[in-house]
């Protein structure tokens, strides 16, 4: 079965990132690609309603290539920001190796993938040798705020002689904005339009005899529209037909035609098939209960009716515009029909692997209970692939009542939301999984004890109530379930920051050897992180070193670069390497955890506040006194209001007098460089076309406050202009990283 799977998976792939064959016997488009060719352009957008050839176009571009190339096919599952950085990234690595430092970095958040993945791909093009040339079709699928402003970074360093073709229904016009101007051409429908010698090829081609009167009047009735023209070609060749005159029907009148004639189960078939994406034979067969899919794919092929093969013959593909005249004809005709054929599709799909798919298809076919069983199932996967939006958008389609009757999922959630870091998530999973009875059937899940470490956490009643919650679930979890290892971890850092450190060692301790049965990488990187802060606190610098390594080492073997705990772990490096006097290495560590510790906010103070405590310690060990001041000024923010924190508090107080002897003793203060977590947000849109209003629309405030925010980080990098601001930015290594970390 895992072979089966690899080989959908594979299969899948390859559909995206195959160009179609271009017909040497269709209409020829050589002069156009010669000039586009020719000049100095190295973003082409070729920007035309559907139908117009755009697809032809670069199929034929790609076929008189002598450049290396890449081609990808956008699909609606696509729509999200990490997804197309990571899809690019896969396609580039064949001219670009450089590009595979994309798939080791995990990005939460939209912010994430423009501060990370987009620049990390970015800088791998901007490295290539060889002149590329990367076709990239149907980016109008792209709809996701988010997607357009990663591919303009991700784009943004395309190295001269090298050139990046995008073909969409809709002008993109992020794409050819200020600087990238100077360097962009745009193909429109003017420059695409057949003319009656162009018809008079497709005629030939599709085996019809017209004359040029009929062929002339085609062409005005189509304003030179190529699939249009085929159209009038494939029904001429057969019988006679009126030429219509309402332009506005046009499409669905010249489709009906083409299907009239086909036998009726070819056409059933072709209307039930329009819900896939792919036309896979095995998936047909299991989408129509039957077993000739191949035969009729292959028939529909040689009638030239619009299916096109893969170079295999393993897929099919319909043509954009004949897909959605079927699925709007399929919803006319069979509309109930539709969610079985959904739902077909879905098993299909889940019993190879292929959860997103699978999803896709029971969400449409408005079987909710199975498609929060796999979204459950998916999510990590999801999240660990910094595919937020498409998560985000699976449980919007599902909803909160359908998640509700499925406390698994809930629990799922409600920690993925933790881990990712995300404040508002973190709050409205908490407060959804406080809404799930105690006594809850899950599966494998003890629903209170579950709660009840979410509640210690986010310490929303204080940190004797945290003790509280995590002492139950300690005492409730069995010492074979998966949870025993994050519920004694959450237990030993309460006890840490209660002021209990001395059981707190020996919980923390018991945390490390559990989490390493369970495989469970989290939970150690948080245990060594919190011996490296208690070593730290009492100045034994030599027994924080072991554990900040150890907290590394897990971080880069158990891929989880990109969780909450991240900036715990190398805000202890920054430390441990300041201390030893190795600043290259500390300030590399410091620049990445001041970046992650957006991540590490009020949803969870229990790692939120040692997390700052230790960047005000390295920060004032580099002398900016400035960037200590945000972070204590973070940490009141984070504490629950009117909640006192016992020990906690105690380290506060000692952080704060660190900086008022730091600030009476320094003759010279550094100049900061330090951002707030609102400025850190801001950032990474300025390596984007976009305006403050459009800035401020994607991150839900006002245009006044984008522009206070731009200002702060000119006066903080000394620049006066946006393209200064970003080549500070990567100088810090705040918008990816120019080399590795020096390991300690």
């Amino acid at each position: 079965m895992g072979s089966a799977n690899d080989d959908v998976e594979a299969l899948l792939f390859e559909s995206k990132t195959t160009a179609p064959l271009f017909d040497a016997a269709y209409v020829h488009r050589q002069d156009l690609i010669g000039s586009l060719r020719a000049g100095n352009s190295r973003i082409v957008t070729v920007e035309a309603p559907a139908g117009y050839g755009k697809t032809s176009l670069l199929a034929e571009w790609k076929q008189v290539e002598d450049r290396a190339t890449g081609w990808l096919t956008l699909r609606q599952d696509d729509d999200d920001p990490a997804a197309v950085i990571r899809l690019l990234a896969r396609v580039c690595t064949a001219f670009a190796s450089e590009a595979e430092s994309v798939f080791t970095q995990i990005a939460t958040t939209q912010t994430g993938v423009l501060s990370r993945l987009a620049p990390a791909l970015a800088l791998a093009l901007s490295w290539c040798e060889r002149p590329f040339v990367l076709f990239i079709d149907d980016v109008h699928v792209l709809k996701t705020v988010g997607c357009i402003d990663a591919l303009e970074v991700a784009l943004a360093r395309v190295p001269a002689g090298s050139q990046v073709v995008l073909a969409s229904r809709q002008h993109v016009a992020a794409l050819a904005r200020e600087r990238v101007a100077m360097s962009a051409s745009r193909v429109g429908a003017a420059e695409l339009r057949i003319d009656v010698a162009g018809a008079a090829r497709i005629a030939a081609e599709a085996g019809a005899r017209v004359a040029p009167g009929i062929l002339a009047e085609w062409v005005e009735r189509c304003d030179g529209w190529a699939a249009g023209l085929h159209m009038y070609a494939l029904l001429s060749r057969s019988r006679p037909f009126a030429v219509t005159s309402d332009n506005s029907a046009l499409a669905d009148y010249l489709y009906r035609e083409c299907v009239r004639d086909l036998p009726e189960d070819t056409r059933q078939f072709l209307l039930r098939t329009s819900i896939l994406g792919t036309h896979i034979p095995d998936l047909c067969d299991a989408v129509l209960d039957r077993t000739d899919s191949i035969r009729v794919l292959r028939d529909l092929e040689s009638r030239q009716l619009f299916v096109t093969a893969d170079a295999d013959g393993r897929a099919y593909r319909l043509h954009p515009l004949f897909k959605e005249y079927l699925a709007d004809q399929l919803q006319l005709e069979s509309a109930s029909l539709v969610p079985t054929l959904h739902a077909r599709a879905s098993r299909w799909f889940a019993e190879r692997g292929q959860l997103p798919a699978a999803i896709d298809h029971a969400i449409a076919a408005g079987d909710f209970p199975t498609a929060t069983a796999l979204v459950t199932a998916a999510g990590l996967p999801a999240y660990e692939a910094g595919e937020s939006a498409t998560l985000g958008r699976w449980l919007r389609e599902i909803g909160d009542a359908n998640l509700l009757a499925n406390p698994s999922a809930v629990v799922v959630f409600a920690w993925f939301a933790v881990l990712a870091g995300s404040d508002d998530d973190a709050r409205k999973w908490g407060t959804l999984l406080g809404m799930v009875p105690d006594d809850a059937d899950a599966a494998g899940i003890n629903v209170a004890s579950a709660k009840a470490m979410i509640r210690a956490i986010m310490m929303r009643d204080g940190i004797d109530s945290a003790l509280e919650d995590a002492e139950f679930a300690a005492e409730v979890e069995p010492l074979e379930s998966p949870w025993r290892d994050p519920a004694i971890q959450i237990l030993g850092s309460t006890l840490l920051h209660v002021g209990y450190e001395e059981r707190a060692t020996v919980v923390l301790s018991e945390a490390i050897h559990l989490a390493g049965a369970h495989g469970n990488p989290a939970s150690i990187v948080i245990c060594e992180s919190e011996f490296a802060f208690l070593a730290i606190e009492a100045g034994a610098w030599d027994r924080a070193t072991p554990h900040v390594e150890r907290a590394l080492d897990t971080i880069r073997a158990g891929g989880i670069e990109g969780y909450v705990m991240s900036a715990y772990a190398h805000a202890a490096a920054a430390c441990a390497e300041l201390h030893a006097g190795r600043r290259l290495s500390g300030g590399q560590y410091l620049a990445r955890a001041m970046s992650e510790r957006q991540r590490c906010g009020s949803a969870v103070p229990l790692l939120g506040i040692p997390t700052r405590l230790l960047l005000v310690r390295a920060q004032l060990m580099v002398g900016d006194a400035d960037a200590a001041r945000i972070l204590l000024d973070e940490i009141d923010d984070i504490l629950p209001p009117g909640v006192p924190g016992d020990a906690l508090d105690v380290r506060i107080a000692s952080a704060r007098d660190l900086l008022a002897t730091h600030t009476r003793t320094l003759e010279r203060r550094a100049e900061s460089v330090a951002l707030t977590a609102a400025e850190q947000r801001v950032l990474p849109y300025l390596q984007t076309h976009l305006t403050r209003p459009e800035i401020a629309e994607r991150l839900y405030v006002s245009p006044n406050t984008v522009r206070t925010q731009i200002r702060a980080i000119f006066q903080k990098f000394g620049v006066s202009s946006r393209s200064d601001a970003v080549q500070r930015a990567l100088e810090l290594e705040l918008l990816g990283k120019a080399t590795e970390l020096v390991p300690i």
